[in-house]
């Protein structure tokens, strides 16, 4: 039977749908390339803002038609399959079968059962070793990084945010497991690793992140260390030391803020101040200048005003993050922040994310400004050129490459190479190799 994956979302999203082909190939399943060739659509799902979840019931519409026309099995995983749970058979009949995010190996079964005829199956439970998933099932994409699970599940309860119900409460890999992965990831080919969790820093298999970073970084062959998502909260001296200080982890952190402003941050329960924020940047002491920063914005949380705004572009001013991901405040069912009135004209939600994102662009831009007329080592991310001959690669701080290689010559892909930066744009360097 030929099976094809459709994903939305973070990088937990992206592992998720590794685990899912693998399981499914562990079965005899043949992965095609498009919905159109295959005979099983398994749509693994983001529900963190409203956007992405019409795209899915989007995709929904257009299989509904598709299975009219000829037999197809549709399955929905992912956060919007464990909050919407049956709901989403009332509002996409169609839809074969429902899996929930910690249920994922239940996947061969409920696949039997809906091939056997038997309707809206579903399986949403929350089974305890569901973050335990065999590392040698997982069939992983032809990436040159790869993805490892290290936490699932956040502690924490931000009223606008819904993962704490779609993921559950935090469970933790032992150490040996996430150490035994890499090892095998490294002994495969793979120099570069990226370990998940809603929020890493909260880790508790045996021994804090920190020390778990330091000993994923012995592992012989392994090259960069790359983690996401942290919290602020638990955002610890050991683990800044680590960061500034261990070569094998990559010079990028992304610590999320969402606003700089102390009455929004009340409002959303982040559970820190700006300034608290702030003394935990400190913790990086001189090791804040040779590492790359990101954060996520959200505008227009209920209740935000133009003072509110202004603080958080004073901030954005102050920290000169070198990126950002900002959105427009998403209401999510199931969500406390429903019960805050939105107030807010969308028209004034609109201009103000427009106005956060050109003062990121401006310092995006002098931020990869900084890097031309440098030689460093960036990872070849293509296995060929691009159309206009450029290759694609990744710096250690995350920084994007278009490099240019001379006619005929070929680039290794998921290796180094030593390239100078020729050209800065806002979301790309242009480069040479050295």
């Amino acid at each position: 039977m030929k099976f094809h994956i459709q994903t939305w979302g973070c990088q937990m999203n992206d592992h998720d749908g590794e685990k899912l082909s693998g399981l499914l190939e562990r079965d005899g399943f043949v992965p095609v390339d498009s919905p159109e060739e295959a005979e099983l659509v398994l749509l693994n799902t983001c529900s963190i803002r409203e956007k992405a979840v019409h795209k899915v019931f989007s995709e929904l519409g257009r299989l509904r038609e598709e299975k009219e026309r000829r037999p197809l099995l549709i399955g929905v995983t992912g956060c919007l399959a464990q909050q919407e749970q049956d709901a989403l058979f009332r509002r996409a009949p169609h839809i074969d079968f429902v899996l929930g995010t910690m249920a994922l190996k239940q996947l061969p079964r409920l696949v039997e059962e809906a091939r056997a005829g038997r309707k809206k199956v579903m399986d949403t439970g929350e089974y305890p070793d569901n973050h335990l998933f065999p590392p040698e099932v997982t069939r992983r994409r032809g990436t040159a990084k790869a993805l490892v699970t290290i936490i699932e599940g956040c502690n924490h309860a931000c009223t606008y945010c819904i993962v704490p119900t779609t993921r559950g409460a935090e469970r933790s890999r032992p150490f040996e497991d996430v150490l035994e992965e890499v090892r095998g990831l490294v002994a495969g080919g793979y120099r570069e690793v990226e370990l998940l969790g809603q929020n890493v820093n909260s880790y508790q298999g045996g021994c804090t992140f920190a020390e778990l970073l330091e000993r994923v970084s012995e592992v012989d062959g392994l090259e960069w260390i790359r983690f996401t998502t942290s919290h602020p909260m638990n955002f610890t001296r050991e683990l800044a030391r680590v960061l500034a200080t261990n070569p094998k982890i990559a010079p990028f952190l992304h610590l999320p803020v969402q606003s700089g402003s102390n009455t929004v941050l009340r409002r959303m329960l982040r559970e820190y101040t700006v300034e608290q924020y702030l003394e935990r940047l400190g913790y990086l002491g001189e090791g804040r200048f040779k590492l790359a920063l990101s954060t996520d914005f959200i505008v227009g949380f209920p209740g935000e005003s133009d003072e509110d705004f202004e603080a958080t572009l004073r901030l954005l001013d102050a920290v000169k993050y070198d990126g950002s991901f900002s959105f427009i405040y998403s209401p999510r069912p199931g969500t406390a922040a429903l019960r805050l009135k939105d107030d807010i004209p969308q028209a004034v939600k609109s201009a103000r994310l427009t106005e956060l994102q050109r003062r990121q662009g401006e310092l995006t831009l002098a931020s990869n400004r900084r890097e031309v007329g440098r030689t460093l080592q960036a990872r070849i991310e293509s296995s060929a050129p691009m159309e206009e001959g450029h290759w694609l690669a990744r710096t250690a701080s995350w920084k994007n490459i278009h490099i240019t290689a001379g006619a005929g010559r070929l680039l290794p892909f998921g290796e180094l190479v030593e390239v100078t930066i020729t050209e800065a744009g806002p979301h790309f360097l242009r480069a040479e190799v050295a």
